[in-house]
């Protein structure tokens, strides 16, 4: 990154350079010169145009005082050289007395003049070069997010202003728990650790020690405290004077303003997360009083019934109430399968990943569907020599489930339900497709939000946990095109296969 040189400003509080008077009497020798071979073919007079460039040139390069410099040599040069009697500071005509005097006054305003223009011209890109910065400063934190991007902005751009080196120094409880600097080589010694260690207890600005003085390098201010945590921003002193002073005050103003940013950003962001969280807990007991009401209520209601009644009742109503019984409990207990499975997912509970046969787990799960929806015809096919994957069976065969569930509900009577386990490159293409009406276009993105459902008999659950599931075991879900037919809708479900390991 390009550092910021702010020289010092030459003004009349500037005294003159030694290259600045160098150069002013190189000037000056050089006008004499020109001026001693131009005066065989112009008038005398004109010479004093010739030094009055020369100051003029003085002043705009090299400041005021050096300009002024110029003046009296450029007027000590004339009167030596082409005022009679040459070669003597004497003046035989009144009329070159007050020649003289009025090349001096010109040629000391002309200096006065090009030397204010010349410091004016100084402080006015020294403040656009300041302006530069501030606004890359500016345009650089807008795209940081996080405490750890500004602090990065704000060490870079403080290095840059100061033309040395900067830190960011972090404490919490009284101990430093982090810091980073700039330039990448940027080191703290032991007397800037206490430098910063004193300003964080103290709260107060630690100045850096003066040059050949033993003590820190750089000087240290809080930041930012929040709580029982400070940031200390440390830099070397600026060399461009006053100006990079301001510079680096502008940089501190700005810096603590964006960490108050993105800290307000973060509680709001965490804010937002508690309330959605907040929400879908409501939803979630709303779904939970009214998907575990209906299954019990008519459990119940068959178990009231058949004890009351017995055998009065006849055979058909008794098997009906039996049936009854035995269908609401298996949907009650795919509800409190899904609620298990979802609850250990958001926990982020370790899954336990084995070798396991892909095939297996697909029968498994048909099987299981069989007995949940006896009237719905399944067709598996698998391919051949299908590879071992690492996966938690059962939250795999959970996630196939539900995929068949979806399925299920959504396929007219008499259309199957087609499950499928193919290798495709190095992945296990699980599908699951059926003959429904398909997913309407605007669902798409939204069809595994926990939930959202298209269907008034479904909860909105059982997608979300089939995305849950196949993410955590390092796979992936995506609802296709069905390949045989237009309508309907195809989930697939994508491992990837790891090789084997053999056991020692």
């Amino acid at each position: 990154m390009e550092q910021f040189t702010a020289s010092p400003r030459i003004g009349w509080r500037t005294p003159p350079s030694v290259a600045g008077v160098a150069g002013c009497v190189g000037l000056i020798a050089v006008a004499t010169g020109a001026a001693h071979l131009l005066s065989r073919i112009l008038p005398p007079s004109s010479a004093t145009l010739i030094f009055l460039v020369a100051v003029l040139v003085s002043a705009a390069s090299f400041g005021f005082w050096t300009g002024l410099l110029a003046a009296a040599l450029a007027f000590l040069c004339a009167n030596f050289f082409f005022v009679e009697p040459v070669h003597t500071f004497s003046v035989r005509h009144a009329e070159d007395v007050l020649a003289l005097g009025v090349f001096l006054l010109a040629a000391a305003m002309t200096g006065f003049i090009a030397g204010r223009m010349r410091e004016q011209a100084d402080a006015a890109r020294q403040r656009a070069d300041m302006l530069e910065l501030l606004s890359d400063f500016s345009a650089d934190l807008s795209g940081r997010t996080t405490r750890d991007e500004v602090g990065v902005a704000v060490v870079n751009h403080l290095a840059r202003a100061t033309g040395g080196a900067a830190a960011l120094v972090d404490f919490r409880d009284g101990a430093m728990v982090a810091w980073r600097g700039a330039p990448a080589d940027a080191t703290l010694e032991l007397a800037d650790l206490q430098a910063a260690d004193w300003a964080a207890r103290h709260d107060a600005r630690s100045a850096a020690a003066a040059s050949g003085w033993s003590g820190s390098r750089f000087t240290f201010q809080p930041l930012r405290r929040a709580g029982t945590g400070v940031s200390i921003v440390g830099y070397t002193p600026p060399h461009g004077g006053a100006l990079s002073e301001q510079v680096v005050g502008a940089i501190l103003q700005q810096s603590a303003a964006a960490i108050e940013r993105v800290e307000l950003a973060g509680e709001a962001e965490r804010a937002r997360e508690a309330a959605e969280q907040e929400r879908l807990r409501s939803a979630l007991l709303s779904s939970l009083s009214h998907d575990l009401r209906t299954p019990l209520a008519a459990i119940l209601g068959s178990v009231t019934t058949l004890r009351e009644l017995g055998d009065a009742m006849p055979t058909e109503a008794r098997a009906d109430l039996l049936a009854a019984i035995e269908e609401e409990t298996g949907r009650l207990s795919r509800f409190v399968a899904n609620l298990l499975a979802m609850t250990r997912l958001e926990a982020g509970v370790a899954l336990k990943r084995d070798w396991t046969d892909v095939g297996d787990i697909l029968r498994a799960a048909v099987a299981r569907a069989r007995k949940a929806f006896p009237a719905q015809a399944l067709d598996l096919a698998l391919g051949p020599d299908l590879p071992l994957v690492r996966a938690d069976a059962t939250l795999l065969e959970q996630a196939v489930f539900n995929l068949i569930d979806n399925a299920a509900r959504h396929s007219p009577p008499g259309a199957p339900v087609q499950l499928s386990a193919r290798l495709a490159g190095e992945e296990i293409a699980i599908a699951v497709e059926d003959r429904g009406p398909g997913v309407a276009p605007q669902a798409r993105e939204r069809i595994f939000d926990k939930f959202f459902t298209t269907s008034p008999s479904g909860v909105g659950l059982g997608l979300a946990i089939c995305r849950g599931v196949v993410t955590a075991l390092g796979g992936s879900i995506a609802l296709e095109a069905p390949e045989a037919t237009k309508g309907g809708a195809r989930f697939v479900i994508r491992l990837k296969v790891e090789p084997a390991m053999q056991e020692a």
